[in-house]
């Protein structure tokens, strides 16, 4: 793949650890570029539209430049890259792993528990609910979905996009598969994007 394919990976709820540029350093070795943003999900900030622009502005920067650009969302940043890849139509593939994609009806833990320390965090969710239903299939053949046999803090049914490719991991637990997800399991997200990127 060339070098001009950039990834940004977008964490979850808890985006002010370090590492994750450690962790994904190691994506280069398939031929892209890989980059870290934070939404800053528990930064004060409750409306999420601002951090929405601030990403959206990001991928602008690199399309301006005539790179190729690959979404990938652990978590809470499931949502958030759906939602940039339904402002810019120009990006190339996205990956939710395990992230929250609707509030879903008599599961555990509901949305309002799970947001409770970050409202834009809710806000994300709430905004991609209500545009998934106009979502064309193509816009869906461009999206993975990666979700763990059990996952007690996401509920798997919020997870899956119809008609999009949807994965269930050989895995156990959120923060476990979201971090194999990033390793172990990461040749799955990187054969995706790069089998879309193919495509263009």
């Amino acid at each position: 793949m060339s070098a001009k394919h950039h990834v940004i990976y977008v964490p979850g709820l808890d985006d002010g650890r370090k590492g994750y540029e450690l962790i994904i350093h190691r994506w280069s070795l398939f031929g892209i570029i890989p980059h870290v943003h934070r939404i800053g999900w528990k930064d004060g900030e409750n409306n999420f539209s601002p951090k929405l622009q601030k990403l959206v502005e990001v991928v602008d920067n690199l399309i301006k430049q005539g790179k190729i650009v690959s979404l990938v969302g652990g978590s809470a940043g499931g949502s958030a890259v759906l939602n940039t890849f339904l402002e810019r139509s120009q990006i190339n593939a996205v990956v939710n792993v395990c992230g929250r994609l609707r509030a879903g009806e008599n599961i555990s833990p509901p949305l309002e528990q799970a947001a409770r320390k970050s409202p834009a965090f809710r806000e994300s969710v709430d905004l991609f609910e209500k545009k998934e239903q106009n979502m064309t299939s193509a816009q869906r053949s461009q999206v993975l979905t990666l979700t763990p046999l059990w996952d007690e803090i996401v509920p798997k049914s919020t997870v899956f996009l119809k008609g999009a490719n949807n994965k269930t991991l050989p895995s156990v637990e959120h923060m476990i598969s979201g971090l194999m997800s990033m390793t172990v399991f990461s040749p799955i997200i990187m054969q995706f994007i790069k089998e879309k990127a193919r495509e263009i």
